[in-house]
């Protein structure tokens, strides 16, 4: 079994590479990074790597060179996916990108997988750190063969992309494998995204109070705060205090859907999402003894403009969702109207790219090393005051899902990082009718059996709001 990425003649050592000597000397065009593009280095951790993950399951087997060099080509058209970080000395006060003609390594390893538990070691151990963004391309894939079918999981860091950016190239890398496993010829170039400063989609200390930025249309709005209200902690249940994530997956036989209920706007499934993550929040901490508080749901909002709808980058606004969970044996569907009466706010009126105290960190007039370790000094001190309580992301429907050549795409799976002591996070991606959900999580806050009680938990209050029967499987 391999597990590490192999170099290839097709793949240029770094230190040989012609652009590589080029960028010693400083000839490579630089972009300096974006708000988020910095905040998500800040958050960059090894007990909490900063990264994208999404998972393809095919019905049949990806032909390893072929899909090597697919994986080059698609790169090649997005030059965001192949960055890295400029070098500089550690008073540098911020970074910028760098886009090399070649990549550095070869970004895709190989490793094999017997059943659904084998599989699951192997993606932990995979995204357990996100790619250097020193190398590039920030991105590594792992080619995981199965019974029946292989797996492509993708590792990005989520300072260079976020959810979209990492759909579009994995769609650019299914359609040059189709191209060349066939006698269609080259794939046809897609619109390149030029890096860019860009808004952010990485996880912050703190979003916008829901008064500001995520409240219903109808009672005036609060001047924005540099602090929200504190907002309630997920009660944590572990038997070690480990490093790193696990996952928990839920897949939907039927995409839930709220039944019409009158006036007011209807709740979109990624309303259902994040009231009924309102409610399982809400009885899990009730059966620890935790005191009822205001849960507050972060939802990035993709702010690309139009025509960009492929841009690659860090290319998402954060805003939030506030609810009261429903006391027990109370009515759970009132949350889902407050909900997707917030998401409509929020989606419709403009609002900063981060929080001010977000802001206010990346502008300081202090070098970036220490910039980032002030930032992980707030976590640790003030981060159950200041940060919200998960998240919930969002990929929407695959109308074309990733295709590699006769090996269609039965399932996709979709996460992002959650530090503590936000913990968890919700990545949902619906395919072919049906909707998968990962829940990942911090080994800080649940161990595996605790996590899976709460996707069970979770689930079963998707249902409630829907007043249907959610048909699911989960697997660890």
């Amino acid at each position: 079994m391999r597990t590490e990425p192999r170099p290839r003649a097709a793949f240029r050592a770094r230190d040989a590479s012609p652009r590589a000597t080029a960028r010693r000397a400083g000839s490579l065009p630089r972009v300096p990074f974006g708000i988020a593009d910095e905040l998500s280095c800040y958050y960059d951790a090894p007990s909490e790597p900063c990264n994208v993950h999404l998972e393809v399951q095919v019905a049949g087997r990806l032909d390893e060179p072929a899909l090597r060099l697919a994986i080059r080509a698609a790169l090649a058209e997005q030059p965001r996916a192949l960055v890295r970080r400029a070098r500089g000395g550690w008073w540098q006060r911020g970074y910028a990108w760098e886009v090399p003609g070649d990549p550095d390594l070869d970004p895709l390893s190989l490793t094999t997988w017997a059943d659904d538990r084998e599989l699951a070691e192997r993606r932990t151990r995979f995204l357990a750190t996100a790619p250097p963004l020193d190398s590039s391309p920030p991105v590594r894939l792992l080619l995981a063969a199965g019974p029946g079918g292989d797996c492509l999981i993708l590792n990005a860091h989520h300072a260079a992309l976020d959810g979209i950016s990492c759909l579009e190239l994995l769609r650019g890398i299914a359609r040059h494998y189709d191209a060349t496993t066939s006698s269609a010829g080259p794939a046809a170039p897609a619109a390149s995204a030029v890096p860019a400063a860009s808004a952010p989609a990485a996880p912050v200390p703190a979003s916008a109070d829901p008064a500001d930025a995520a409240a219903p249309a109808s009672p005036p709005a609060r001047a924005r705060g540099l602090l929200p209200r504190p907002a309630a902690r997920i009660a944590a249940e572990v038997t070690s205090g480990r490093d790193g994530y696990g996952f928990e997956l839920i897949t939907c036989e039927r995409v839930p859907r709220m039944p019409d209920a009158g006036p007011g706007p209807r709740a979109t499934v990624n309303d259902l999402l994040i009231a009924a993550l309102i409610v399982a929040i809400g009885r899990w901490n009730a059966a620890h003894g935790r005191p009822p508080g205001r849960v507050r749901i972060t939802m990035p909002v993709n702010a690309r403009a139009p025509g960009q709808a492929g841009a690659a980058g860090n290319l998402s606004r954060l805003t939030a969702v506030t609810a009261q969970p429903p006391g027990g044996g109370g009515d759970v569907r009132p949350v889902a109207a407050d909900v997707a009466a917030q998401t409509l706010a929020a989606k419709n009126r403009p609002g900063p790219q981060v929080d001010p105290l977000s802001r206010a960190l990346a502008a300081a007039w202090c070098p970036a090393a220490v910039k980032r370790r002030l930032l992980r000094l707030a976590l640790r001190t003030a981060g159950p005051l200041i940060c919200d309580t998960s998240l919930v992301t969002n990929l929407g429907i695959i109308a074309d899902p990733p295709r590699f050549g006769p090996a269609p795409a039965t399932s996709m799976w979709f996460s992002t990082s959650a530090h503590m002591p936000r913990g968890l996070s919700v990545g949902a991606i619906t395919l072919a009718g049906r909707l998968h959900l990962c829940l990942r999580y911090r080994h800080a806050l649940f161990s595996a059996p605790a996590a899976a009680r709460f996707a069970g938990s979770y689930a079963a209050a998707l249902g409630e709001i829907t007043s249907q029967e959610v048909d699911s499987d989960r697997q660890h």
